[in-house]
């Protein structure tokens, strides 16, 4: 272990070690063994920027690399299908030794022309859907199933409605594939309402809540004790608050402790302090700014209204101060609701999803 690779805040990057998640990855490897059609095969995750969704993908993938699946990781960009089918004769082929033809629906013999290699005619003629099947077919003659795993998904995504059309009617054949997905809120709640896509209302789903600040005190005082650092028992708890059970925050205050303590043997509270300052510049920029860029200027009325509270706000505290009636509130409530930007625990109160945000929309930041 040294001081340049413990902590990794960038986007993308998987942890050295994932904190407080062993549940969620351990429900994802049980569904492996369970009958196809069973919702621990079809799981979203859902959570804001930084809160890990990445990063359990790449656990996912990384814990059945020596099982019966071949895992085929994608972003959902806009050739999601093409890399997908790209991937998974990538990571398949080491499978299939021998040359196999397949007849297709079409005259004549149509399908691979060398292992998981599609023939000109099947690359031309085959929708996404065919060569998907075909995939599927050949890699069950091997024994093996697929594992997809799907990031970034978007709102409104024919490629997604191809997706999951194309794995309903798998499961429809009772063919061995395992499908998870993660995203944004607002995203999810779109495709759970998507009328094509209601398959996935039967999926199992994971909010990804704070990591238990317990787990994070005790990864950070490995990690500065493996690596000769000291700190004291009162900065180890202000370092671990700090991050407010927030994935992201845990990587950066680590990664900024670490570069500000140099050569020194102690993590004193100025370093906390100033790993904080710089945390917290790093969340403007990469969390805060992308997450209000979809915001309506209503949206933002509200959410400013509610800056003015100390953590929680009463409902009826941002109807009296944006002097509006309850339905207003309510559909504003909602949609910041599924956006993510806020949650309510309790009826007639509702706070902020992302911490410090308070701060940042009162310029106190």
């Amino acid at each position: 272990m040294n001081n340049t690779t413990v902590f990794l805040p960038a986007f993308g990057n998987r942890p050295t070690q994932l904190i407080g998640r062993n549940q969620v990855v351990q429900d994802f490897i049980d569904g492996l063994s369970q009958p196809v059609g069973h919702p621990n095969r079809a799981t979203l995750l859902i959570g804001q920027r930084g809160m890990g969704k990445t990063a359990l993908l790449l656990e996912f993938a990384d814990s059945i690399k020596q099982s019966d699946f071949v895992v085929a990781r994608v972003t959902a960009t806009e050739n999601v299908l093409n890399d997908l089918i790209g991937v998974i004769q990538l990571k398949g082929s080491k499978f299939i030794k021998e040359k196999s033809k397949v007849k297709a629906v079409t005259a004549g013999a149509l399908g691979f022309s060398m292992g998981l290699t599609f023939s000109d005619e099947a690359e031309k003629k085959f929708s996404f859907l065919n060569k998907f099947t075909l995939l599927v077919d050949e890699l069950e003659k091997h024994g093996k199933g697929l594992v997809v795993l799907v990031d970034e998904i978007q709102a409104n995504s024919s490629a997604l409605r191809a997706l999951t059309t194309a794995y309903q009617h798998l499961i429809g054949e009772n063919k061995n594939i395992v499908i998870a997905m993660a995203g944004l809120p607002h995203a999810i709640s779109s495709i759970l309402s998507d009328e094509v896509l209601t398959f996935f209302n039967r999926a199992k789903k994971t909010n990804l809540q704070p990591l238990p600040l317990g787990s994070i005190s005790v990864y950070y005082a490995k990690v500065f004790k493996e690596l000769g650092k000291k700190i004291s028992l009162e900065n180890l708890e202000i370092a671990t608050n700090a991050t407010k059970g927030y994935p992201y925050l845990l990587q950066l205050i680590g990664f900024y402790l670490l570069e500000y303590t140099g050569d020194a043997g102690e993590i004193t509270l100025e370093h906390i302090e100033l790993a904080n300052v710089n945390a917290k510049r790093d969340m403007i920029e990469n969390i805060y700014e992308p997450a209000l860029k979809p915001l309506s200027d209503k949206d933002m009325q509200f959410i400013t209204a509610m800056a003015k509270d100390d953590g929680t706000s009463r409902i009826a505290d941002i109807k009296n101060r944006l002097h509006t009636n309850d339905s207003v509130i309510q559909a504003y409530r909602k949609r910041l609701i599924d956006a993510g930007i806020i949650s309510s625990e309790r009826r007639g109160e509702i706070a902020f999803t992302l911490p410090y945000f308070n701060e940042y929309l009162s310029g106190d930041l």
